[in-house]
């Protein structure tokens, strides 16, 4: 048996815990190694519902451990490494009430994503959906497990997800080319921008560092250089990034990177210090990658 991605949605509290719980003693009948990620309210239900069981579970707040979707595929990388030879069963709920509509639109891709990270890895990952998530949310969700409801899934779709164009912010935006000589101003400008927008000194270094390092990689592999804007969007201060390179990994910065690997640290290190990081890319426009940092305390994206 290869990587068994499934999803199933759910209409009340009991019928989830149900669910998820039966998941994972199955898997515990046959000492697989579990890790179950889950929104804060539901990871208690579920931790408390295992009672005992629940010792030989590792547990993660989605809120914390996937605030970035981006962040998830290395946590079951990490399971499914640590337990070579071993059974490994996931249960993960990317989407959730606290997400907004970029971050719904990065858990799609993680999800679409997980299919190409796992494609020849033995292991079973279980994704719960309310069913009260609007129809083109669940018809995505749908697209994107080759299992749905314990079946095969027919409207399963492979489609390339990298391709597919970010909306274009509200309101007007202001495009600022860069190449080598203008990276440091453009970061200064994403600097002063952070700290009147109000983002706490944690947060202004974060972002400008993830900025900084977006330009460099489109300074090494864009053509020498591109185009940033930043905009705000409620508690959300957005950047973007331009230019003319393909990017032909779709898992660029979603493989945890070794002592030993000279180069490829850029996007992990953006994954890290970013709220949420879309990146697009197609030989029709380029390559696009927009960087989120929320202020202190807010929702998710």
């Amino acid at each position: 048996m290869v990587f068994r991605h499934g999803a199933f949605s759910y209409d009340s509290l009991d019928g989830y815990v149900t669910r998820v719980t039966g998941f994972v003693r199955a898997g515990l009948a046959e000492d697989a190694a579990v890790l179950v990620i889950l929104p804060s309210n539901r990871l208690d239900a579920v931790r408390d519902e295992l009672g005992p069981d629940g010792r030989k579970v590792g547990f993660l707040d989605m809120g914390e451990a996937g605030r970035n979707p981006a962040r998830l595929i290395p946590l079951w990388r990490d399971l499914v490494d640590r337990n070579a030879g071993r059974p490994c069963r996931g249960v993960g709920e990317p989407v959730h009430e606290d997400r907004g509509a970029p971050a719904i639109a990065e858990c799609h891709q993680h999800e679409a994503l997980l299919n190409t990270a796992f494609t020849a890895t033995d292991w079973r990952l279980l994704c719960p959906y309310a069913a009260a998530q609007p129809e083109p949310v669940l018809s995505r969700a749908r697209a994107n497990h080759p299992w749905w409801a314990g079946e095969p899934n027919p409207g399963y779709d492979d489609g390339d997800t990298l391709a597919q164009p970010l909306p274009e912010p509200f309101g007007p935006t202001t495009f600022v080319r860069f190449d080598l000589d203008s990276v440091t101003g453009v970061r200064e400008n994403a600097a002063g921008k952070a700290r009147r927008f109000g983002l706490d000194a944690d947060a202004v270094e974060r972002f400008t560092l993830a900025v900084h390092e977006v330009m460099v990689n489109s300074v090494d592999h864009g053509g020498g250089g591109g185009m940033a804007r930043l905009w705000t969007e409620g508690d959300d201060l957005v950047c973007e990034v331009r230019d003319e390179g393909v990017i032909t990994d779709p898992l660029v910065g979603r493989r945890r990177p070794t002592l030993a690997q000279p180069r490829g640290r850029g996007m992990w290190m953006v994954n890290q210090l970013c709220d949420l990081v879309q990146v697009r890319s197609s030989a029709a426009f380029g390559t696009v990658v927009r960087l989120r940092v929320a202020k202190t305390g807010t929702r998710d994206a």
